[in-house]
């Protein structure tokens, strides 16, 4: 399929600007002063303006590996002729002829393949667009979309049967919302937040922040150009903007939506196990932009949040959530206690939010007259389509949901799960984005009664606002200190048992029923050297510097995620850490036969890789240097405390005594035991980057 391409290098970015600011000059003048017909006369402009000042070119529109060029692509065909001419006539010199193409195909597409990783390889840092896009194409997710079984279990694998299919999935998990039963939170205790105003310097520094690489949505104004002309678009988005806001009215462009299916896990042929994200207006979210920064100044200044929730909110993080969490369970069990923790699984949760219930949280927490009106006209009468490798499904309408890759879709979520904690009173629950977890000290049967009950509470609130638990995968796990043995007990969800585990993912992290990570370190090992022998087999003909860049980019990351929450004290499991860097130190210098005690050292030392250990250790300091002068929303009165600086300095904190080897290695206990042997100048730092100083000072301390 033949498709029209920009080449946007070439762009006439003096005449784009020229055209644009004499169509902003016109702009009042607009007759029609409605938001359809200010937004179809702006995208009319930037269309005619990029048909006329910008070259374009006809392509194929398949992918193709970028090495491959047109004399090596006729080649192919050659060859694929040659192959059904020798399979029909089964000639002699029919196959011959043939073989003779293979040989001469494999051969030039391994001398264009080895010249374009030297081309790479050489400019790397100058195009690492280039350099990274090549290592995505060489990846699993590269793939797309396998075939899929339709309803009568039969695969499909052409690209439309396919998006046909994954589109009346999406549909199926819609909510069919329930009005005539809607809840009533009551009267709002909340002041309402001020009426949103556009103001065109902040919407020119939005444009101008713009990543030009990013997709296009489905109105087909690209990036490139809203940056390019920032200063001329600016006036005219602000005009806008403001008029959106202000009559509660979005642009039908602005809620339609191109899906992008994501493979998750398990089963690739069924359509169930993708999910959906929504490839949207740029220019709307640059709106979406302003409307999440009004509200969520709303929310932080009147403190409406959950403090269980630690997603998609400022100085909070999956660490920073799994810091608190481990801690608090690691304390119970410090004290002899049973902790029961259930983990809950929502079925698709961001696209169930009904929309009117959704609205009515909005109302209570707020969120003023117009501004509701606005995110109404954005959620409802939202259409979408499905689009893999070119080919669309039909259109079809939206229900329900929070779209997922909006700026608001996720700021919406919280808001509609935000009461979810209150419904529990007995137990602790803690939320990330729509991970949820819930836990308890268990003591004796009538603990375990009073965790059931607040299960069963969830389940009222989920009933009731209409969202829904997967209780197949809702998980217990029951941690126990090692000279007690378990209390047995089971818990229920809609009438089903919940499975108990040993161990169970949360936040990327595998908690066992121990509180040790032995585990998770195996896992993350697995994990590292996989992805090492990833870049092993497509990197081999690089340069030093390219794959040292692949492993501090890809390997290192995924052994140091969270590691701040299980960073091991047991010699044997950081040796066996060490040992993923020491391999890629021998990848890089391309060096597998040397076994001179040693020498694996000298080259991680000339790499200037500092051992994990060393790094996971620095990664805690910074960390607790960050919760301590309040750069991550973890309340430092709880946990950290100053210690009698008559006897031990001002800046050393109180250590406290710990008997549980899970207690005494979770973050807060281990890491002020190494903060107090910092040396007195390190920590009294004004700034991250003056203590991150401070420690790279003092080695020794590190």
């Amino acid at each position: 399929m033949r498709r029209k391409i920009y080449l946007w290098k070439k762009a006439d970015i003096y005449k784009i600007k020229e055209d644009l600011e004499s169509f902003g000059n016109t702009f009042r003048n607009i007759g029609k002063r409605d938001i359809e017909s200010l937004w179809q006369a702006l995208k009319d402009a930037i269309q005619n303006t990029i048909d006329k000042r910008v070259p374009s070119k006809m392509t194929q529109g398949r992918h193709t590996h970028p090495w491959i060029n047109t004399t090596i692509r006729r080649k192919i065909n050659r060859k694929q002729k040659a192959h059904k001419k020798a399979r029909k006539t089964k000639k002699k010199r029919d196959v011959d002829s043939y073989k003779r193409l293979q040989q001469e195909v494999q051969y030039e597409v391994r001398q264009a393949n080895k010249k374009y990783m030297e081309d790479v390889s050489t400019d790397y840092k100058e195009n690492s667009k280039k350099f990274w896009s090549f290592i995505k194409s060489k990846g699993q997710e590269w793939t797309g979309v396998a075939p899929l079984k339709n309803k009568m279990g039969f695969l499909q694998s052409d690209n439309k049967s396919k998006a046909e299919i994954l589109n009346e999935q999406f549909q199926s998990v819609f909510t069919k919302e329930n009005l005539n039963n809607c809840p009533n939170k009551g009267n709002s205790p909340y002041q309402t937040m001020s009426d949103i105003k556009i103001n065109c310097k902040g919407v020119t520094k939005l444009l101008k922040n713009q990543n030009i690489h990013k997709a296009t949505g489905p109105d087909s104004i690209p990036s490139f150009i809203l940056k390019s002309a920032a200063d001329q678009l600016a006036p005219i988005l602000t005009d806008i903007f403001q008029t959106s806001i202000d009559t509660g009215e979005v642009p039908q462009d602005w809620r339609d939506a191109n899906i992008v299916p994501l493979f998750k896990k398990d089963e690739r042929h069924l359509a169930s196990n993708y999910r959906p994200v929504s490839l949207t207006s740029i220019t709307c979210k640059i709106l979406e932009h302003i409307v999440h920064s009004n509200i969520m100044d709303h929310f932080d200044k009147n403190k409406i949040l959950t403090n269980a929730q630690h997603g998609f909110r400022k100085k909070r993080s999956c660490e920073s959530q799994l810091i608190v969490t481990i801690h608090e369970i690691a304390s119970k069990l410090e004290k002899g206690s049973q902790v029961d923790i259930i983990l809950l699984d929502f079925a698709k949760a961001f696209d169930k939010v009904p929309h009117q219930r959704l609205l009515h949280k909005l109302e209570y927490y707020g969120v003023n007259a117009k501004t509701k009106n606005w995110i109404k006209s954005f959620l409802q009468n939202r259409q979408q389509r499905v689009i893999i490798e070119g080919a669309a499904s039909e259109q079809a309408p939206v229900l329900s949901g929070v779209p997922q890759g909006t700026v608001l879709g996720p700021l919406l979520f919280l808001t509609y799960i935000n009461d979810m904690p209150e419904m529990v009173k007995s137990s602790e629950t803690k939320l990330f984005a729509d991970d949820s977890l819930l836990f308890r000290t268990i003591n004796n049967q009538a603990d375990s009664v009073l965790l059931q009950n607040d299960l069963t509470s969830l389940q009222d609130w989920e009933d009731k606002w209409q969202m829904s638990f997967n209780a197949k995968k809702c998980q217990v796990i029951r941690i126990t200190p090692k000279n007690r043995p378990p209390l047995p007990t089971t818990y229920k969800l809609h009438g089903h048992t919940l499975d108990t585990v040993d161990a169970s993912k949360y936040l990327g992290v595998t908690i066992s029923n121990n509180l040790t990570w032995d585990r998770h370190i195996d896992n993350t090992i697995g994990k590292g050297n996989k992805t090492l022998g990833f870049i092993r087999r497509n990197l081999k003909d690089c340069t030093k510097p390219v794959k040292s860049a692949a492993y501090t980019s890809m390997v290192r990351p995924t052994m140091e995620y969270a590691s701040s929450v299980w960073d091991p004290t047991n010699r044997k499991k950081i040796e066996n850490l060490e040992k993923v860097q020491k391999r890629a130190a021998r990848f890089v210098f391309n060096n597998y036969t040397d076994r001179t005690p040693g020498c694996v050292t000298k080259m991680v030392e000339s790499l200037k890789w500092e051992k994990l250990e060393e790094r996971r250790k620095y990664n805690r300091l910074c960390m607790l240097y960050k919760i301590k002068n309040g750069l991550i929303d973890i309340d430092s009165h709880q946990y950290i405390q100053a210690n009698d600086s008559r006897t031990r300095g001002k800046d050393r904190l109180y250590q406290e005594r710990t008997s549980s080897e899970a207690f005494g290695n979770s973050f807060f206990p281990k890491t002020i035991r190494d903060w107090n042997q910092l040396p007195a100048n390190t920590t009294p730092a004004n700034t991250v980057e003056g203590f991150r100083s401070a420690l790279k000072a003092h080695p020794d301390s590190n």
